[in-house]
């Protein structure tokens, strides 16, 4: 393959100047305030080289460098493209010499409202948890304050839950409402803008893994080799895949994807793991995966079934949780009390309240978590995660 080819056939196919992607969006916008800012000048200015945006290329290059040796060849031959599509997908592919990862600029909005959506459920568990006297004997006004807590982190969410018609309909996801945009006080932009980045990092790694195991419609001479690389790290974590007559090949490809994708962004592929990047491949992915979910409606498929060409969030979930736990296993607990593990519990409980949203609309008799189900889901986790992590000596002595 070769990096300016693919370069310039991304761009021809996609009828976009060969320049930063956020100058091209902001001159169809007709922004003419940002564009002649003189503050962003250089940054307007910015050349493509692996990528048309400079975010997506600075995350390409950091995962490129924690793939082995022999892969990165490859590799810095893929050009990331973004694109002005405003719906939530990703997508890699391959003709000749041209190898390409295409990342919808839907993937950033869609990024931008479920950090904000977990910014805020973050924010209410953190006040159940500090703030909260669950000693008080008054059983009306506790419930009162869990209510008025619970409404903060809630409502986001369902706001988001009630616009996803919308955004299907016009094919475009967007922050129309203030709850989907507006970040928590005491949360900062920091800290959402990296949980972005994070997903971005997902997805990105999720379609170099397709192109790195092969999956593309032109043959890789390396992809068998890869393949079976990728099938030792999993042995080595003992993670399983389903079994060939569960899913058809496009969906076991996929769950293939996601589980290399977690190996490089942990560090794992290449004997590297941190806890820093197990946290945010961990937030990359869960909170990517059930925003994918909660907008495309992908909760549940039938595995293996003509035409299905992803999984349910259900199995990509289950992968996800299982190897991140894998590669936690060995990871001390940190000096205020932090462990993966812990947070997995935080995301799994985020994903819970969409999750059974979801099914309650759709299961007859089945309710949906509100904010006390929720707190003493918390309260028992928290119990079981302690034990857990004693069991493996994960405290510090």
């Amino acid at each position: 393959m070769d990096l300016e080819q693919s370069c310039k056939t991304f761009h021809e196919t996609k009828r976009l100047p060969i320049q930063n992607f956020w100058k091209t969006l902001f001159e169809k916008g007709d922004r003419q305030d940002i564009l002649s800012d003189a503050r962003y000048s250089e940054y307007f200015a910015w050349k493509p080289k692996s990528s048309n945006c400079p975010e997506l290329q600075s995350l390409l290059e950091q995962l490129i460098d924690s793939v082995p040796d022999n892969w990165r060849t490859r590799a810095r031959r893929i050009f990331a493209g973004r694109t002005l599509d405003f719906l939530p997908n990703g997508k890699a592919w391959r003709d000749g010499q041209v190898g390409v990862i295409e990342i919808n600029y839907g993937v950033t909005s869609a990024a931008m409202i479920y950090s904000v959506l977990y910014c805020k459920y973050f924010e209410m568990i953190r006040t159940i948890g500090l703030d909260i006297d669950f000693t008080d004997d008054d059983s009306d006004t506790l419930k009162m304050i869990l209510d008025e807590v619970g409404d903060s982190g809630f409502s986001p969410i369902l706001k988001a839950d009630s616009e996803r018609n919308s955004w299907r309909s016009h094919r475009a996801v967007y922050a129309g409402h203030e709850l989907l945009r507006e970040l928590p006080a005491s949360r900062s932009m920091d800290s959402y803008h990296e949980s972005v980045r994070a997903i971005e990092e997902f997805i990105l790694a999720h379609e170099l893994a397709h192109h790195l195991l092969g999956h593309t419609a032109d043959p890789y001479p390396r992809a068998r080799q890869n393949s079976n690389h990728l099938d030792k790290m999993l042995q080595k974590y003992q993670v399983s895949l389903p079994e060939e007559q569960e899913m058809n090949d496009d969906q076991l490809q996929e769950l293939s994807a996601d589980a290399l994708a977690l190996f490089i962004m942990t560090g794992a592929l290449t004997d590297e793991l941190e806890a820093p990047r197990i946290y945010r491949a961990s937030a990359g992915a869960i909170i990517g995966l059930t925003a994918l979910a909660h907008i495309d409606d992908s909760w549940v498929s039938i595995p293996g079934a003509p035409g299905e060409t992803h999984p349910d969030f259900i199995s990509r979930f289950s992968l996800a949780s299982h190897l991140i736990k894998a590669v936690s296993s060995d990871i001390p607990v940190g000096d205020e009390g932090g462990h993966p593990f812990g947070f997995l519990s935080q995301l799994s409980g985020f994903v819970s309240i969409i999750l059974n949203h979801w099914l309650a609309e759709h299961i007859d008799g089945r309710s949906p978590v509100n904010v006390l189900s929720l707190t003493n889901w918390l309260f028992e986790r928290s119990l079981e995660l302690q034990r857990e992590l004693e069991h493996l000596g994960l405290y510090r002595t």
